[in-house]
């Protein structure tokens, strides 16, 4: 089983709220599956956002239960779709490098292709919200998941702290996407 279909077996098996399927769909007109999840770092080839966001999924469901989260639609809602903002975001290019030779190449890329600024974490849960609801726990865990790493929490942000303060789950998700991409860099 591929990523593709280990993604589309845990959404579908876990996430049944009206919408869901028309979400689905969605990422399958995009080019979620074979996207990077970042032009440099973590998940930087072809296919690195769904890996990313499986691992991301691993990672929340093994810390253990989260207070107040009931249910496992829920771990697989933020998990999966934490970072859905990424469809459509990368462009493939070229740079040059030098090679192990000290000799310019050219070398594949990806550069950001930002078709509609509308920050990180709120895009994708607005992106999500196209087609089904998310609880306010579920609104708050996507929104800031990148915790104060997010540009509008540089500086410290007592939004980021009302939010983690609010539901367990912030932090839950944020944990998760950073051991994620901690695994993920020292594998590349």
């Amino acid at each position: 089983m591929d990523n593709k279909e280990r993604f589309i077996e845990i959404f579908t098996s876990q996430i049944h709220r009206p919408g869901a399927a028309e979400l689905l769909e969605w990422l399958e007109s995009t080019d979620f599956f074979e996207a990077p999840a970042s032009t440099h770092y973590h998940g930087s080839y072809t296919g690195g956002l769904v890996e990313h966001s499986l691992n991301v999924y691993y990672e929340l469901i093994g810390a253990g239960r989260v207070p107040g989260v009931p249910t496992a639609e829920t771990y697989a809602v933020v998990a999966l779709l934490h970072d859905i903002c990424k469809a459509d975001f990368y462009a493939k290019s070229t740079r040059n490098q030098k090679n192990s030779d000290g000799k310019w190449e050219t070398v594949p890329c990806y550069t950001v292709r930002e078709k509609f600024p509308f920050g990180h974490g709120e895009k994708s849960a607005f992106l999500v919200q196209r087609f089904m609801l998310l609880t306010d726990a579920e609104a708050l865990a996507i929104r800031w998941h990148m915790g104060a790493y997010d540009d509008a929490a540089k500086g410290g942000s007592k939004v980021l702290s009302a939010a983690m303060a609010a539901t367990p789950l912030v932090y839950a998700l944020h944990a998760a996407d950073m051991r994620a991409e901690q695994k993920e860099n020292a594998q590349q």
